[in-house]
Parts: structure tokens; C-alpha cells; sequence
């Protein structure tokens, strides 16, 4: 067998054992005259040294394939699809594709709520979205899939004895256990979702900078008040005992939208002096006129915003991504009454949200704490709201203090001029009781060195 022979087949063979998937070798134009080797699953083609049909100048069409598949595997068609496959699917620490994965479990027609400890939050922390009903995969791509199903939960006061409601709560509890280790395990074993999630804090909200936190409030009132027409009464909206409006609104910045400072256009009399003039400068302040919407107010310090799609009369939480329909808490245009009588605008968050989840925005809460000492979303907004406020009244009092100081005083100036000689007077008569006193106690001065 000539030497052109040999290095053609040694060629062959190091093409073959370089494909990683099966599908690419099977694929391969195979020889009648070769010998095949089942190995497991996969067959492996093996041209015999007698039956080996190869030209000394051309490559076979054994080659041509490889060439071909090797050249569609390695080079993708086009700049995007490089770039598609480029991006990381395993970024736990990502906060925005977590809440993409999160989003994934909105749509009610899919997914139904499921115990705290088997709840969308857990399996988008674990890097798995909802594709189906029910049904979730990992984006990670390693084809791990569950379908989470519950059998509903009986009440003795739906006829049910209580032995048969008994029952439904043990097969409900162990088959959360098993759901909450498939949260893991249901990972292929090389997904590294598998070994490492994301971390209890990549829910928390960021509202530890006060600008931050009240430009965020700032972006989110402006928003719901383009719907003010849709936008149920204040009467209707119900909000926590400690959540006190007018004094929040009362310490707003000046620049806060929908607030503005105006002067009366009638001047008020100037009050008379004891000697019957007139004072030419009152020192009246000006109102403070607030046209704060409260209705519009309360959604917005609470999270809610109006939702990204455009839809009319919706609210929606970025955190939970729940959604209101505001149009059910107004009455009909046909005078027929809402259909709810009051919205509660903390608690038509999911249990979970940070906004009013003192344990999910402290990102540390143990089973050990109290969740009274944890502060929720809306409570550090309010404390930013007013350190904010703190720090406005410690700036303008600075401010005018060092102008008062920096200012030279006229009748200090016209003092000194017209009492220089006096001052003068008065220094010398200082210093000439200064020499007495020395002279008193023998204070010698100390005498200069003498030349030699």
C-alpha cells in the first residue's frame, strides 16, 4: 500500500474521532464496502483496508462530508447567531434575567399558586422558567423538565370527613418534598443550576441611596398619573395604619412633580408700625400649594406602575409582577357599583415581594428574626424620603448661616472709623498696665547677648 494511501486513511480516522455527536458521524455517507462496529448506541463506520477506494490526487466523498459538516458545526451563517450562542445561560447572579425567569410564571392560564416552599420564586432562583402548564425547564438548556401538580385541598366544610382531609394533606406535604428536591435534582447532572443557585438576596430592591429611591417613586407617580381618568377614588384605596400620606407629601423635594410653590396674587396689607407708617417689607411666607394625586401617590410609593405593554387601566409591580385591573374598583359608566369596594395596595402584592416582604428586601432574614424588625420595600422608601428631607433643611441652614457670617456689617464699619482714636487710647492703656504689673511681680526681661 503506497505512502499517499496511508496518510489519506490515518486522516480519515482522526475526522471521525473528532466528532462529539453521534447524529454528525451517522450522518456521514457511509460505504457500501466498509464494516460497521456497534458500539452502545452508536455505530461506527470502518472502511476495510482491501475494500478502501481513495484516489492519489482527490479527496473521497467520505472526506468532502466531514469537510462539510465540520465547516457547519465550527462557523456559524451569520454575526447574530455567534453572538446568540456566545451569551451565558448560568448567570445566577444576574438580577434582571432572574426576573425574566420570574416573569415567566405571570400568566395565570400556566401556572396556579403553589406552596411557599415550591412557589415561582424558588424555581426561577434555581434557573427554571415556565414554558407550559404547569410545566417547567430549565434555560440552561441541559432538558431537565417537571410538570407541578398538586391535588387540591379539601375543607371539612365542603362535606369531606376528616380522615379524607387528613389524607389529601399528607399526600399534598410529601409530594412538596418531592417537587422541592426536584428543584435540584431535576437539573441534568452536568447543569451547574444543579449545584449552585441564585442567593437570597437577588430579589431585594434597591433603595438603599435615597436619590435612587424617590426618583424611582418620581418615575412611577408620573407614569400612573397619565391614567388619572382610570384611576379609582381615594376614598376606595386602603394603605397601612404607619403609612401617614399627608406628611410624606408634605416632605416631597421641590423639584417632586405635581408639587409647586405659588405666591397669592393679592398682596395682603402691610402691617402699621407703632408710629403709623407702613412696613415695606412684610415678612409673610409664601403658600405652598400641593396638587399631589393621592390616588396616584399611594400606588406609586407602594411599587405599582403602569405595565410596560400599554395596556388601559392596568397596574402592574415589577418585583412580583402582579397586575390590577383598576377598572374593577370604579364604579360603571351604566351607575352600577364596582365590583370590589377598596383596594389594598399592599397586600394585592404577592406574599413574596420585597415591597411588602420585610424578609425578602433584608435578603438575611433567618427563621430566627422577627419579621417586625425587618423593613419592607415601601418602609425604607418612606425612611429615604425623609433623611432626604433632613439633609434639605441641614444644607439651606448651613447655607444662610454662612452668608450671615460672610456678609460685612456697615455699622460695624462706620464704628471703628469714627472710634479709631479711642481704640487707640484704649491699647495704649492696656499695655501701660501690662509694664506696671511686670514691674510689680520683677519681671526682667531677658537681656541680649553682648558682643564680645
Amino acid at each position: 500500500m503506497s505512502y499517499a494511501v496511508e496518510t489519506k486513511k490515518r486522516k480519515f480516522h482522526r475526522v471521525l474521532e473528532s466528532l462529539t455527536k453521534p447524529s454528525n458521524a451517522e450522518s456521514l455517507a457511509q460505504p457500501t464496502p466498509a464494516a460497521t462496529r456497534t458500539t452502545g448506541t452508536t455505530k461506527e463506520c470502518i472502511p476495510t483496508d482491501k475494500k478502501a477506494r481513495l484516489s492519489d490526487r482527490k479527496d473521497g466523498p467520505d472526506i468532502v462530508s466531514v469537510r462539510k459538516t465540520i465547516l457547519k458545526v465550527a462557523r456559524p451563517s451569520s454575526r447574530d447567531s455567534l453572538v446568540s450562542s456566545s451569551r451565558p445561560s448560568y448567570v445566577p447572579w444576574d438580577r434582571e434575567r432572574f426576573l425574566k425567569r420570574l416573569e415567566t410564571f405571570r400568566r395565570v392560564d400556566r401556572w396556579s399558586p403553589k406552596p411557599s416552599a415550591i412557589n415561582e420564586l424558588e424555581w426561577a432562583k434555581r434557573g427554571w422558567i415556565c414554558t407550559d402548564v404547569s410545566r417547567v425547564a430549565c434555560v440552561g438548556g441541559c432538558g431537565g423538565s417537571v410538570v407541578v401538580k398538586l391535588p387540591d385541598e379539601l375543607d371539612e366544610l365542603d362535606g369531606y370527613d376528616s380522615e379524607k382531609v387528613q389524607e389529601r394533606r399528607e399526600v399534598r406535604a410529601k409530594l412538596v418534598e418531592e417537587y422541592a428536591s426536584l428543584l435540584v435534582q431535576g437539573h441534568g447532572e452536568n447543569c451547574p443550576w444543579r449545584n449552585k443557585g441564585s442567593d437570597v438576596t437577588i430579589h431585594r430592591l434597591a433603595l438603599s441611596n435615597p436619590e435612587a429611591a424617590i426618583s424611582g417613586l418620581r418615575i412611577r407617580y408620573l407614569n400612573i398619573v397619565k391614567m388619572a381618568d382610570q384611576l379609582p377614588s381615594q376614598e376606595v384605596i386602603q394603605t397601612p395604619e404607619s403609612f401617614d400620606i399627608e406628611t410624606l407629601i408634605r416632605i416631597l423635594p421641590d423639584d417632586f412633580e405635581g408639587t409647586k410653590v405659588c405666591t397669592e396674587t393679592t398682596e395682603p396689607q402691610s402691617p402699621e408700625r407703632v408710629d403709623g407708617t407702613q412696613d415695606t417689607n412684610p415678612q409673610s411666607p409664601p403658600s405652598k400649594e400641593i396638587t399631589i394625586n393621592r390616588a396616584a401617590f399611594a400606588l406609586a410609593f407602594f411599587g405599582w406602575d403602569s405595565v410596560a405593554d400599554g395596556a388601559a387601566g392596568l397596574a402592574g409591580c415589577g418585583a412580583c409582577f402582579r397586575r390590577l385591573g383598576l377598572w374593577m374598583y370604579k364604579p360603571k359608566d351604566n351607575g352600577d357599583i364596582s365590583v370590589y369596594d377598596a383596594l389594598d395596595v399592599a397586600t394585592e402584592h404577592m406574599e413574596y415581594c420585597p415591597w411588602i416582604n420585610g424578609k425578602a428586601q433584608s435578603g438575611t432574614g433567618k427563621q430566627s428574626e422577627k419579621s417586625a424588625e425587618l423593613r419592607s420595600g415601601w418602609e425604607l422608601l418612606a425612611q429615604a424620603l425623609k433623611v432626604k428631607h433632613r439633609r434639605s433643611i441641614r444644607s439651606t441652614a448651613s447655607s444662610n448661616s454662612r452668608a450671615v457670617s460672610e456678609s460685612p456689617s456697615a455699622d460695624g464699619l462706620v464704628f471703628d472709623e469714627a472710634n479709631n482714636e479711642a481704640k487707640k487710647a484704649s491699647d495704649r492703656e492696656w499695655w501701660a498696665k501690662l509694664r506696671r504689673m511686670r514691674q510689680v511681680l520683677n519681671v526682667k526681661s531677658p537681656k541680649k547677648p553682648t558682643a564680645p
